[in-house]
């Protein structure tokens, strides 16, 4: 049986036969995460579903309000109903209601952006769960909900350095370390000898890596079993992270990720 941790499976569930429509719908509504709105032409080209399948599957969407059709232009785009849903889930997520105070006092002590992500552990990516930014200023502009690069960002390699190796290479091989800056490292073999410290320490750096201007320290979550399912990291201009004192930096945040852990029933690592 999977353990379940903040809605997120730690262990792979047993196979079991989908449901085909219940596949295809997902399928479709998956689409919606890289594009604000979609023809049934743009998406029987990606997810390579017949155009009847999806004009069915939309029309049911549409009838119940989790998707809507703009008028002029015939695309589809996520609806109100589906909203509804998301932020429920959001709410109602353990992980994210522990962690927000933890956030809200990390990010009054540093006076920076702070962010909480979460491994999505089938897609093995890292999902921006929550932010708390004392300025009002968000100049990292991070969408709720969507992907957090796992190669670049301290928040990712703060969890790849805690995953088993042969799931930090299949989440790898997903995002295809694709360079973002001119500081992005590309290069597994480099990245790996950079995780390594990351273990060694308890917390990942990112220089301008993933944003031109923008630093990065993050360090791991974990829950009751000891897994790393998410990260705590704190962002600001990379001036002023250059002022900081790395060594006193790193302890806030790991004492902040190491509270969350336990509020998880983690025992302290």
């Amino acid at each position: 049986m999977a353990l379940r941790v903040n809605g997120a499976s730690t262990l792979k569930p047993p196979t079991v036969k989908a449901a085909t429509t219940v596949t295809k719908v997902c399928r479709i509504i998956e689409e919606f995460r890289d594009k604000k709105s979609l023809g049934i032409s743009d998406l029987a080209r990606r997810t390579a579903l017949l155009p009847s399948d999806i004009h069915r599957i939309l029309a049911s969407l549409r009838a119940s309000g989790y998707v809507e059709q703009d008028p002029e232009t015939r695309k589809y785009q996520l609806g109100f109903a589906l909203l509804r849903v998301g932020l429920t889930a959001l709410q109602r997520n353990e992980f994210r209601e522990k962690a927000q105070p933890v956030l809200v006092r990390l990010a009054q002590q540093i006076g920076a952006c702070v962010h909480l992500g979460l491994l999505d552990v089938q897609a093995l990516e890292v999902m921006m769960l929550d932010q708390i930014d004392p300025s009002g200023a968000n100049m990292f502009n991070s969408a709720l909900g969507g992907s957090v690069p796992l190669h670049c960002s301290a928040l990712g390699k703060s969890i790849l350095a805690g995953l088993n190796p042969e799931v930090a290479d299949e989440a790898l091989a997903r995002c295809a370390m694709g360079r973002n800056t001119g500081r992005t490292i590309t290069d597994a073999t480099v990245l790996q000898k950079q995780l390594q410290q990351v273990r060694l320490q308890g917390y990942a750096v990112d220089l301008d890596e993933c944003l031109d201007g923008a630093s990065c320290l993050g360090s791991p979550v974990r829950d009751y079993t000891g897994t790393v399912i998410g990260a705590i990291s704190t962002s600001m201009p990379s001036s002023r992270f250059l002022m900081f004192d790395e060594v006193q930096l790193s302890k806030r945040v790991k004492a902040a990720a190491c509270v969350v852990s336990k509020a998880l029933g983690s025992y302290p690592h």
